[in-house]
């Protein structure tokens, strides 16, 4: 198995990095914190004419076609930057979405908007339940003539305040805890019945709880099989399980070199830090964590571009990589001492979204639960 990066795949990793190292900056992140939005429309437009935007989209939906190895590369220089943007609710779930489910008037309408950075999409799955699980969900879409009525109210939606689109999750028969009788929506953002309330988090990004009072959907808005969204949604999320664990890893990869640059740097007692066998101790654990969880994510993704079976390895990857990222961020800050705690220290920014990346996609618990399965109730075993 040959997994050595192609000379194409290695200007992509480097001019990814130079691009988020000169553009998204500690100061740039911290100003759009504070923003109305929560993410810059030039520097999207930027990367959607980096062709960033389609890079593993189908070519007949303007997309270049490429292979989830090259966005698990651009994923993991993002994470570096903590580029604020709808990248994974847009491009990695939405797109893929329409381009995998959807009818070809709803592939030609919605996916070369996106790619293009004209469209932004936000998921509506989550509701007031800690499960990510799609079983759980409640909200009610009752069929009203030859449309739908949606009914409930979605937690956690990200850049839901700025988008165009929802993509949203509903019951349309059946009752939860099941995951059959979902149903998948395209609904316009600004419809009539649709409030959104900023929900404050740790990682202080752009996350909404959306309600939806007798909210109007045609016909057409229905995005793959009715009663049965799951089956269209979930090979989705596994890839963008993938997708999001290199996000999370560039910022592992970030918070090590700067912890072990201050390591060196920082004198104690008449030496440097780094001289000290607790501190050395940390540092050699954190790197063969991230290590492992680095191989994982391109192995997996790796795997998935073969076209094999990776519901148990991206189970595994997101664990890993929500344990790694956990692991990272808290002992890094703890090196910095007193000032990796310190609001105007950019290590602050990564610890932060360290503890909310850990639930992005459901914590370690749901996807243990999946490698548990893949163990325990299948025929053939997790990694084959």
């Amino acid at each position: 198995m040959d997994m050595k990066l192609s000379d194409e795949q290695v200007q992509l990793r480097d001019t990814a990095r130079k691009f988020m190292q000169e553009e998204c900056t500690a100061e740039f992140v911290r100003e759009i914190e504070k923003s109305e939005l929560g993410y810059s429309p030039a520097m999207w437009r930027e990367m959607a004419e980096m062709g960033w935007l389609g890079i593993a989209l189908p070519e007949d939906c303007g997309g270049l076609e490429l292979g989830n190895v090259d966005q698990v590369l651009l994923a993991k220089e993002l994470g570096r930057s903590i580029c604020p943007s709808p990248f994974l609710s847009t491009t990695v779930i939405g797109a893929e979405a329409i381009a995998r489910a959807g009818s070809e008037e709803q592939r030609q309408q919605f996916v070369p908007k996106m790619i293009d950075g004209e469209l932004i999409l936000a998921f509506a799955f989550q509701e007031h339940h800690r499960d990510f699980d799609p079983a759980v969900i409640k909200m009610r879409a009752a069929q009203d003539g030859s449309d739908y009525v949606l009914d409930g109210v979605k937690m956690f939606v990200e850049f839901a305040g700025a988008a165009d689109l929802l993509l949203v999750v509903a019951r349309t028969s059946g009752e939860a805890p099941s995951k059959e009788g979902l149903t998948m929506f395209l609904v316009d953002a600004k419809s009539d019945g649709i409030s959104c309330k900023h929900t404050p988090t740790m990682a202080r990004d752009h996350h909404y709880e959306v309600t939806f009072d007798g909210v109007k959907v045609p016909a057409d808005r229905v995005l793959g099989r009715v009663n049965d969204a799951w089956s269209d949604l979930e090979s989705v999320i596994e890839k963008t399980a993938i997708i999001f664990s290199a996000y999370t890893l560039g910022v592992c990869e970030w918070m090590h070199e700067q912890a072990t640059q201050f390591a060196k740097d920082r004198v104690q007692f008449g030496r440097p830090i780094g001289q000290m066998q607790v501190i050395q101790s940390y540092l050699a654990q954190l790197i063969i964590e991230i290590y492992g969880a680095d191989t994982l994510t391109f192995f997996t993704a790796f795997n998935l571009d073969k076209g094999r079976y990776v519901r148990g390895y991206a189970a595994k990857t997101k664990a890993f990589a929500a344990e790694t990222v956990k692991c990272t961020t808290d002992v890094g800050s703890q090196i910095f001492g007193g000032m990796g705690y310190m609001e105007e220290q950019d290590t602050t920014l990564y610890l932060r979204r360290g503890k909310q990346y850990q639930l992005v996609l459901g914590g370690v618990d749901y996807w243990e639960k999946i490698v548990a399965e893949e163990l325990l109730d299948k025929t053939s075993p997790v990694l084959t």
